[in-house]
């Protein structure tokens, strides 16, 4: 412990030694920019190794500033640290340990660009400078945008940019319209409107082309909290603005979609479609929120203190799950998912932070009442406020740049909500040593379990590309060392175990040590037990024992999944065959095949890409196992429904003409 104790004194002394010759304000702004820059184009943030650049960088970043004491703890700062501390606790009793440990990381990177950015901004010049780089950035996602929607050629195309994902990429422009809007109409001159009115045009454009219903309705949320804000010289004025803002959107929307480049059909229709259909009840994405909430609200039900862990929503919605067509790996709201894996804990955290942000908002628009920076910090409350907002209607947090943004923003918001004298720079609130040491201490650790993670992740991806290649022993050595870098991870587990099994002869021994480990660390992922039960029924002919426990392996995957793992069913029919349980196997058929049918999964969607092939498996082996046991009137009905979803089926399309030519049928 002392030992811990010298080095954190020894690189607080550094620090103080870096700051008293550089000035760290003059650059971490921009850093924090370039952290953002990188996030929002690499998928969003969720790239593996831009996500461990990013998180090093702001941790270095906050140990640099606490170690030269020019790190401060605002009030929102201290939200933030709760919300982190409340999922830190969550942590502990995580059904999905590593999953839990990558998204606490997260929080404490939010955490640290907030506070980097209350700390380091010294002027509401440099304070306007920095938000207009956020905004710059956020322009150039909507040129990327345009140069996608142009070489598509597809005239209905939602735009996502380098999110790709539209609704994602929706948030993060609803951080910065907002901002842009708000100088636009606030602004004294024609000269001074112009830049603005042009970005409020390119953002308003793009987000209209996410056709993303629910960040349109966040919008219109925010209207009554705009007017009681927004303060113009002439509301005559303001209006006349706004309308040729909306003009020139509406002129530029029906340009795009019309224009050669994006194809010769017309998307109006379309268009007008999604705004119709925000209200219907029936629509299928009203309806997958409507079941993923009340599947988030039931697992707070099951585990209301503590929740299941931050990021374990996934995991834990299969068990959870009572149609097929609506799968999900998050809430798709930051409110029910907050409920679910940080319980009433969560939910606390994340109300004293939202509280915090709305207080210092009001001290922000008190502070800058009379300046010129009133019309950015409206702007900003108002971009956070539509965030939030449509927080509870999408998985806005599953990409990082989202959450990267809006901590952008709240810090730039917490420096203007200082007390300090108007357009001067305020009164710094230095940390105590002690809380220093602190940060310093548990950043310190965070930067370690980044590396941790990121030097497993490498030898996971070496042992991918070995085992593309087939070198299956080479890859199981990787894998094995990615999972002694880090445990806690099943995934590498799961890898190393299909590496033994493909090895000659197979490891099956140590494959089954790896999947029972992977088994102990994830006990919510119905694909261990699966795998598990297919090795165990490999080598179940000098094994009596084998086949029960691998039975009982499967039901205990269906208990986790029993929707989206039609394998599973195709196995456990075939143990009761094996058993001479062909009773057993009939029933266990006639009672999962009809919840795949008429559920338009034989249609283009994701569905059909990854669950279709299996389900069309599973009905072929019942309709097999029910023309053997003498009822050929009900296999054939199942074979129809699934050619009418998808006439495209050969397999089936086969059986069922061979079904149709018995001579009995004549």
């Amino acid at each position: 412990m002392s030992a811990i104790s010298t080095a954190v004194n020894r690189i607080s002394l550094a620090g103080r030694l870096i700051g008293a010759r550089v000035h760290l304000t003059s650059f971490v702004p921009l850093l924090v920019l370039l952290v953002l820059f990188k996030l929002a184009i690499s998928d969003g943030g969720r790239h593996p190794s831009t996500l461990t650049l990013a998180q090093t960088a702001v941790y270095i970043l906050v140990i640099g500033l606490a170690a030269a004491g020019a790190l401060e703890l605002t009030r929102l700062g201290a939200g933030l640290l709760l919300v982190t501390a409340a999922a830190a606790f969550s942590t502990v009793w995580s059904v999905q340990l590593d999953v839990s440990l990558h998204e606490l990381l997260r929080w404490l990177m939010y955490f640290g660009i907030a506070v980097s950015t209350a700390s380091t901004l010294r002027s509401p010049a440099a304070a306007r400078r920095f938000v207009d780089g956020a905004v710059v950035i956020a322009g150039w996602l909507c040129l990327i945008g345009l140069f996608i929607f142009w070489g598509a050629n597809t005239p209905g195309l939602r735009w996502s940019s380098t999110f790709y994902w539209p609704n994602p990429f929706a948030a993060f422009l609803l951080l910065v319209l907002p901002v842009e809007l708000s100088r636009y109409v606030h602004a004294t001159g024609t000269r001074e409107a112009l830049p603005h009115g042009a970005l409020s045009v390119l953002l308003a454009g793009s987000l209209v082309l996410t056709y993303t219903r629910g960040a349109w309705v966040s919008l219109l949320l925010i209207v009554p909290l705009a007017l009681l804000t927004v303060r113009p010289a002439s509301w005559t004025r303001t209006v006349s603005r706004l309308a040729l803002a909306g003009l020139a959107t509406a002129i530029a929307v029906a340009v795009l979609i019309r224009s050669p480049g994006s194809g010769s059909g017309l998307v109006i229709e379309d268009l007008f479609g999604r705004v119709a259909s925000a209200s219907d009840a029936q629509d299928y994405a009203v309806q997958g929120r409507l079941r993923f909430w009340r599947a988030g609200l039931a697992i707070f039900m099951d585990h209301p203190m503590v929740g299941t862990g931050p990021g374990t929503f996934g995991a834990m919605h299969t068990a959870y799950q009572r149609d097929v067509r609506y799968y999900a790996r998050d809430a798709h709201s930051l409110y029910v998912q907050t409920a679910s894996e940080g319980g009433v804990m969560g939910l606390a955290a994340l109300a004293v932070m939202l509280s915090v942000l709305v207080a210092t908002w009001v001290s922000a628009l008190r502070a800058t009442s009379k300046t010129r920076a009133y019309p950015l910090v409206v702007g900003i409350g108002l971009g956070l406020a539509a965030f939030f907002v449509h927080s509870g209607l999408d998985m806005d947090w599953m990409f990082p740049a989202n959450p990267a943004m809006a901590m952008l923003m709240a810090g730039a918001l917490a420096w203007f909500a200082k007390d300090g004298v108007a357009d001067q720079a305020p009164v710094r609130s230095t940390m105590l040593r002690w809380q220093r040491l602190a940060v310093i201490g548990t950043v310190l650790s965070a930067v370690a379990l980044t590396q941790v993670a990121h030097l497993a992740e490498r030898q996971f991806v070496r042992g991918q590309a070995l085992a593309r290649s087939g070198r299956w022993q080479d890859a199981a050595e990787r894998y094995a060392q990615a999972a002694r870098w880090d445990p806690w991870s099943p995934r590498y587990l799961a890898a190393e175990a299909g590496a033994l099994r493909q090895l000659d002869p197979p490891r099956r021994d140590a494959a089954e040590g790896a999947l029972r480990r992977a088994m102990a660390v994830d006990r919510m992922n119905a694909a261990h037990p699966i795998r598990l039960a297919s090795l165990l029924m490999q080598g179940s002919s000098d094994e009596p024992a084998a086949l029960p426990e691998a039975e009982e392996l499967l039901k205990q995957a269906l208990r986790l999944d029993p929707w989206n793992r039609p394998e599973a069913y195709r196995m456990l029919a075939a143990i009761y065959l094996r058993q001479g349980r062909s009773a057993d196997a009939e029933h266990l058929y006639r009672q999962v095949v009809p919840q795949y049918l008429g559920k338009g999964l034989g249609q283009a969607t994701v569905l059909y890409a990854f669950l279709w092939p299996e389900v069309t498996r599973l009905i072929l082996d019942a309709a097999d196992l029910m023309v053997r046991r003498g009822d050929v009137a009900e296999p054939m009905m199942w074979l129809r429904e699934v050619l009418a979803e998808d006439p495209g089926a050969r397999a089936v399309a086969q059986r069922l003409s061979e079904l149709e030519a018995l001579p009995r049928l004549r």
